[in-house]
C-alpha cells in the first residue's frame, strides 16, 4: 500500500506516478489528433477525384457505355491508394468496374450506399451519386487502402513513445536528486523522535535546516518535547504527594465496598419485604372477599345484603390500591416484567369484559366489545398485564360515565411474519378531559380531577402503571378526549402469534339454524352492529331493529313473506317500550309463535329469570355476551324446542351442563380452604383438601383426581417441591394432571419458577370465581399441547450423549459414574450455599453440574442449573431455595433412569 511506503520511495513514486500519467495522456492526445487529421486529408483528397471521375462518366452512362466508364475508371491507375472503383446503374447494378492489379476487392459489387465518406476496417469506402441536370443517373464508389496510412502513424506512435521514455528517465533523474530537499529533515526528525521514545530522553532536539513548514514542524517538536520534559518533572514531584492521597482512597475504597454490600443486602430485602408483603396482604383479603361474596349468596335480610355489599365493595376497592402500589413498587425498582406464555386473546379479553360489566350494569351503561375477524386468537404474551391494562382502562372509562355506554374495540395494525401488532380503543360517552390535564394524565399520582371534593377518587397510579406496561409490551398509549364529549383511550401492544388450535369452545350450530333470520332488536347501535357481524358469520341472516316498533313491523312482513324469523335477540333495556314489554306483545303476536327469544340485558335484575319464564323467553344472559356463549345458548334453546316447559337457558345452567370434576386442593389456611370448596361446590365440582405439600403428594399417588388447586407456601413440604413429586412419579405414565398454582407472591420470576416446577398455570390471591371457572375450562379440551410438560420429558436423552462421544458406549458407561458420585455432592454443595446465601459457592457448583451434563444431553438438569447461575452472576438468589428443590427432583430420576440402564446394560 503506498500509505505504508518510507518518504523517500513514496515522494518519487509520486513524482514519477505524475509525470509518466501527464506523458502518456499528452502522447495519447497527439496520436489520436494526427490520426484523425490524416483521415479527413485523405478524404477531401478522395472526395476531389470522385467529383472530377464522376463529371467524366456522366456521357457513357447516359448513353449505356460500359467500356467506356471502364477506360475513365482505369486513369485511376495513377492513384496507388486506390484499390477498386465501380460504377452502378440507378437500379443498383454494376454497370463498370476497376481494381488493382486485376485482382478481386473488398467491398466493389456489394449494394451502393448513401453519399459519404465510411471507413471500414483498413479501407476508405467513398459514395458520390452521379447526377445530370439534378437527375440521378448512377453512382460511383471508390475503394482506397489505408494501410501507408496506418504504417505512417505507427512509426510516428514508436517515435513519441521512444520520447516519452527518454523524458520519464529524466523525471526519475531530477527526482531522485531533489527529493532529498524534503525527505532529509523528515528523516532526521522520525530519527529523533525514536531516540526520545527508546531513550526516554525528553531534553534531545531535532536540528532545523531550513524556514519552511518542516522548519516549523521541527521547531513545534522541539517545543512539545520541552513542554513534556516540563511536565514529566512536575509529576515526579506530585507523585509523592500524591502517594498519600492514594492511602487514603484506598481506605475509603474499602469503605464504599462495604456500603455496597450493605446497599445489596437492602435492595434484596427490599425485595423481600416486597414479596411478603405481597404474600400477607392479599391472604387476609382473599378470606374476606371471598366469604362476603359466599355469603351475598345465601338468604340475607336486605339491611344484611346492603352491608355486605358495601363491605365487599370496600374490600375490592382496598386491593385496588394495594395492587397499584405493589405494582408501581415493581416498576420503581425495575422489577417489572412480562411473561411469555401462549393464551386465547379472544377468552382473555371476553373474561375481562365479564369481570367487568357488574360495575357498568350498576350504572346502567351499555358494555360492549368487538374483536375485528383478522385479529388471531392464539398469542404468547403476558394475559394477566393486558388484563390489567384493559381493566385500568375501561374501568376509568365505567367510573366516568354516568350514562351511555363503554366501547372496547381490538383492531390488526400489521403483520410481519411471527409478529402481529394489535391496537385497543376504549371508547366512552363519559366527562371527557380537559386538553390542558391530558397530558399529565400518566404521571404518577396524577389526576384529572384533584380537587379537595374530588367525586370520583382512585390512586392516580393506573394510568402510570399502564404506561409502563404498554412500553414492556413495545406499544404506545394515547387519549383523544374533549371535554363533555366523552374520551378514547388508544393503546398498542406487540405479540407473537402461537400457532392455531382446534375451535373446542362452541358447539357446532344445528342445521336448522343455518341461513336462518335472526331479528337483531337493541336500540344501541354499537351492540347491534357487533351481534350482527357476529351472527352473519355463523352463517345466519342478521336483521337489526333499532326499537319495538320496527321490530314488529319487520316481524309481520317475514311472516307475510313466508321467511319468518327463527331467533329474536332482544335487548332488555330499551327507551318508550323496554324488552319485557316487547316480549309481553310476542307474545300476544301469532305471527311471532315460530321465533325463540333470547333476552341481552345489561341490568341483571332479581327476579328477572322469573319473568323472563312467564313470558316465554328461552334465553336470558348478562352482556357482554361471550361468542361461545350465545352461541351454546342458541344450540341449546333450538335442542329444548320439542319440550312443552323448556327451562330457561341462563349463563349458570350453560356453566352447569359441564362435566362434574374431581378436584384437590392443597391449601393450608382455613379460610382459604372453605373458600375455593364452595366455589367448587358453585361450579358443580367436588373437592378433596389436603393440608400440605406432603398430604398433596399422598392423595395424588393414592386416588384419582382431574385437577390439582396448589398453594405455593405452605408448612412441611411447599407447592413447589410437591408438584415436582408429583411430575416425578408421572414419568412414563399417559396421564398428566393439571396443576395450577394459588399465589398470593407478585414477585418478578414467581410465575416462571410454578411453570419450570411442572404447574400449568397458576391463579393470583385473592381467588376469584371467574379465575378459577377458566382455569378449569382447560380439563378436557380439544387442545393439542405442543409440547410435553417438564415432567413428561425424557431425564436425559443418551442416544444424543453416545453421538456425541463418537458411540464409544464404555466411555458413556464411565462418565455416567462419575456423574452419580459427584452429583450429589454438588447438589449438597447448592443446598449448603442457598441455605446460607453463599453467592460464589452457589455459582461455582451450578456452573459445574451444567458443565458435567452437558455431555450427558440431560437438558432439564441443564436448565435449571443454568438459572441458579444466572440468579448467582445477578448476584440474588433470594428464589434459589425452590430451583435447588426441583434440580434434586430431577437429579433423582436422571439417577433412577441411568441406574435402569446400567442394570440392562446397554444404552440406547
Amino acid at each position: 500500500m503506498l500509505e505504508d511506503l518510507s518518504l523517500r520511495p513514496k515522494l518519487m513514486l509520486i513524482i514519477m506516478l505524475t509525470s509518466t500519467v501527464s506523458l502518456f495522456l499528452a502522447f495519447l492526445a497527439i496520436v489520436f489528433f494526427d490520426r484523425h487529421t490524416l483521415r479527413q486529408s485523405l478524404a477531401r483528397d478522395m472526395s476531389t477525384l470522385s467529383g472530377i471521375l464522376a463529371n467524366n462518366t456522366t456521357a457513357p452512362l447516359s448513353f449505356g457505355d460500359s467500356n467506356a466508364a471502364t477506360e475513365v475508371l482505369k486513369a485511376l491507375q495513377a492513384e496507388p491508394r486506390v484499390a477498386a472503383a465501380c460504377i452502378y446503374s440507378p437500379n443498383g447494378r454494376l454497370f463498370a468496374r476497376y481494381v488493382r492489379g486485376g485482382g478481386g476487392a473488398k467491398y466493389c459489387g456489394r449494394k451502393p450506399r448513401s453519399d459519404g465518406n465510411y471507413f471500414v476496417e483498413d479501407s476508405l469506402l467513398q459514395y458520390r451519386v452521379i447526377k445530370i441536370e439534378g437527375e440521378s443517373i448512377g453512382t460511383l464508389f471508390i475503394e482506397s487502402d489505408l494501410t501507408e496510412l496506418n504504417q505512417l502513424l505507427r512509426n510516428y506512435s514508436a517515435t513519441l513513445a521512444l520520447v516519452m521514455f527518454a523524458t520519464s528517465l529524466l523525471a526519475y533523474l531530477l527526482a531522485a536528486r531533489l527529493q532529498k530537499v524534503i525527505t532529509r529533515p523528515a528523516l532526521e526528525l522520525v530519527r529523533t523522535a525514536e531516540r526520545v521514545t527508546e531513550e526516554n530522553n525528553y531534553g534531545l532536539r531535532a536540528a532545523t535546516h531550513s524556514n519552511d513548514e518542516l522548519g516549523s514542524l521541527v521547531q513545534a517538536f522541539n517545543g512539545m518535547l520541552s513542554q513534556i520534559q516540563r511536565r514529566d518533572q512536575d509529576l515526579e514531584r506530585q507523585q509523592a504527594e500524591l502517594q498519600g492521597e492514594v492511602e487514603a482512597r484506598t481506605a475509603m475504597n474499602l469503605q464504599l465496598e462495604n456500603a455496597k454490600e450493605i446497599a445489596e443486602g437492602a435492595s434484596r430485602a427490599k425485595g423481600d419485604f416486597l414479596a411478603n408483603m405481597s404474600h400477607e396482604i392479599r391472604t387476609p383479603i382473599n378470606g374476606i372477599l371471598g366469604m362476603i361474596e359466599l355469603s351475598l349468596d345465601t338468604e340475607l335480610s336486605g339491611e344484611q345484603r346492603e352491608y355486605l355489599a358495601l363491605a365487599k365493595s370496600s374490600g375490592e376497592s382496598l386491593l385496588a390500591i394495594i395492587n397499584d402500589i405493589l405494582d408501581f413498587s415493581k416498576v420503581e425498582s425495575g422489577k417489572m416484567e412480562l411473561e411469555h406464555i401462549e393464551f386465547n386473546l379472544y377468552n382473555s379479553v371476553g373474561e375481562t369484559m365479564k369481570a367487568l360489566a357488574i360495575k357498568a350494569h350498576e350504572k346502567n351503561l351499555e358494555l360492549a366489545y368487538d374483536v375485528s375477524p383478522d385479529v388471531p386468537s392464539e398469542l404468547l404474551g403476558d394475559p394477566g398485564r393486558l388484563r390489567q391494562v384493559l381493566v385500568n382502562l375501561v374501568g376509568n372509562a365505567i367510573k366516568f360515565t354516568a350514562k351511555g355506554e363503554v366501547f372496547l374495540e381490538i383492531v390488526r395494525k400489521s403483520r410481519e411474519s411471527s409478529q402481529v401488532e394489535l391496537e385497543f380503543k376504549v371508547r366512552d360517552t363519559g366527562i371527557g378531559i380537559p386538553r390542558e390535564k391530558q397530558a399529565a394524565l400518566f404521571e404518577a399520582f396524577s389526576q384529572a380531577d384533584s380537587s379537595t371534593t374530588r367525586k370520583y377518587g382512585g390512586t392516580g397510579l393506573g394510568l402510570a402503571i399502564s404506561l409502563r406496561l404498554v412500553d414492556l409490551m413495545s406499544g404506545q398509549i394515547w387519549i383523544d378526549s374533549k371535554e363533555g364529549r366523552g374520551s378514547t383511550f388508544h393503546f398498542t401492544a406487540n405479540f407473537t402469534v402461537a400457532a392455531a388450535k382446534p375451535e373446542q369452545a362452541a358447539p357446532i350450530l344445528p342445521a336448522e339454524l343455518n341461513g336462518s333470520r335472526v331479528l337483531i332488536v337493541d336500540d344501541n347501535a354499537t351492540n347491534r352492529r357487533i351481534l350482527h357481524d357476529m351472527t352473519a358469520r355463523w352463517n345466519m341472516r342478521p336483521v337489526d331493529a333499532e326499537s319495538a316498533t320496527r321490530a314488529m313491523e319487520m316481524i309481520q312482513s317475514a311472516h307475510a313473506e313466508k321467511d319468518p324469523f327463527r331467533i329474536i335477540l332482544l335487548d332488555g333495556c330499551m327507551p318508550e317500550t323496554d324488552g319485557f314489554q316487547f316480549a309481553q306483545m310476542l307474545k300476544d303476536l301469532p305471527e311471532a309463535n315460530t321465533a325463540s327469544v333470547l333476552m341481552l340485558t345489561s341490568g341483571g335484575q332479581a327476579g328477572e329469570a322469573a319473568r323472563c319464564e312467564a313470558l316465554g323467553i328461552s334465553a336470558y344472559l348478562l352482556k357482554p355476551v361471550l361468542q361461545a356463549d350465545l352461541q351454546r345458548a342458541m344450540t341449546t334453546v333450538v335442542g329444548l324446542g320439542s319440550m312443552p316447559q323448556p327451562p330457561l337457558v341462563t349463563r349458570h345452567s350453560l356453566r352447569e351442563s359441564k362435566r362434574s370434576l374431581r378436584i384437590l386442593v392443597a391449601e393450608d389456611n382455613p379460610v382459604n380452604q372453605t373458600l375455593i370448596v364452595r366455589l367448587l361446590q358453585k361450579l358443580g365440582h367436588t373437592s378433596v383438601v389436603a393440608q400440605n405439600g406432603k398430604e398433596a403428594v399422598a392423595l395424588a399417588a393414592s386416588q384419582k383426581f382431574d385437577f390439582i388447586l396448589m398453594d405455593v407456601q405452605m408448612p412441611e413440604m411447599d407447592g413447589l417441591t410437591a408438584t415436582a413429586l408429583i411430575r416425578n412419579a408421572e414419568k412414563g405414565g399417559s396421564t398428566h394432571i393439571p396443576v395450577y398454582a394459588i399465589t398470593a407472591r407478585a414477585m418478578k420470576g414467581d410465575n416462571e419458577i410454578c411453570l419450570r416446577a411442572g404447574m400449568d398455570g397458576y391463579i393470583p390471591k385473592p381467588v376469584r370465581f371467574s379465575d378459577v371457572e377458566r382455569a378449569l375450562a382447560t380439563v378436557g379440551s380439544s387442545a393439542v399441547i405442543s409440547e410435553p410438560p417438564p415432567s413428561q420429558l425424557p431425564a436425559w436423552t443418551d442416544t444424543e450423549a453416545l453421538e456425541r462421544l463418537g458411540g464409544d458406549e464404555e466411555l458413556l458407561r464411565e462418565l455416567c459414574q462419575i456423574f452419580l458420585q459427584e452429583s450429589p455432592k454438588l447438589l449438597a454443595k447448592l443446598k449448603e450455599a442457598s441455605a446460607s446465601g453463599d453467592i460464589d459457592t452457589l455459582k461455582r457448583a451450578a456452573h459445574s453440574l451444567k458443565g458435567e451434563v452437558s455431555y450427558l444431553s440431560a437438558e432439564d438438569v441443564s436448565k435449571t442449573a443454568k438459572e441458579l447461575e444466572r440468579m448467582a452472576d445477578e448476584n440474588d438468589i433470594s428464589q434459589a431455595a425452590p430451583l435447588v428443590q426441583i434440580l434434586e427432583a430431577q437429579l433423582a430420576r436422571l439417577h433412577a433412569d441411568m441406574h435402569e440402564k446400567e442394570k440392562r446394560g446397554v444404552y440406547q
